[in-house]
């Protein structure tokens, strides 16, 4: 598999997951935009683009002695949300709940498409600059190395 091979893969799962995209359609009123990358100048559209779900960078590992080609994978989300609840003394931000279900229903869709083996011990971490809540994760992605043809030298 080429890295341009799993990256359509990848959208493909983000875009076409029925437990994602229903979540997204329940809680925000539509479904989730999947961007390959963010350009930073032009950012999604708080309006229109969100929730997003965004592979914003990739990375290979492979060589001849390797048995396996490998990539790290980061994905992010982001949800636009400005309810506040308040229960006594506690308040919390409704967008950043939303921003880690968001996180995980993506991270659970890429494992449900079996792209790949997908290693559950990825990292994940939050930003938030209210109402925009922002979430990702860094995903180890491996595949054994097919023994019909040799990596370019």
């Amino acid at each position: 598999m080429t890295t341009v091979e799993l990256i359509e893969q990848i959208k493909t799962a983000l875009s076409s997951d029925a437990t994602l995209t229903a979540w997204c359609q329940q809680t925000f009123g539509k479904t989730q935009t999947v961007c390959i990358d963010i350009d930073e100048k032009n950012p999604p559209e708080p309006e229109t683009d969100y929730p997003v779900v965004a592979v914003t960078s990739i990375r290979q590992v492979r060589g001849d002695s390797a048995r396996e080609i490998s990539w790290e994978l980061e994905i992010g989300v982001g949800v636009i949300d400005e309810e506040i609840i308040t229960n006594g003394n506690c308040r919390t931000m409704a967008g950043f709940i939303k921003a880690e279900t968001l996180r995980e229903l993506a991270e659970d869709a890429l494992y449900r498409a079996r792209i790949a083996s997908l290693d559950s011990n990825g990292e994940s971490g939050s930003i938030s600059t209210y109402p925009l809540f922002i979430s990702g994760s860094v995903i180890p992605i491996k595949i054994l190395k097919s023994s019909r043809r040799g990596l370019p030298g």
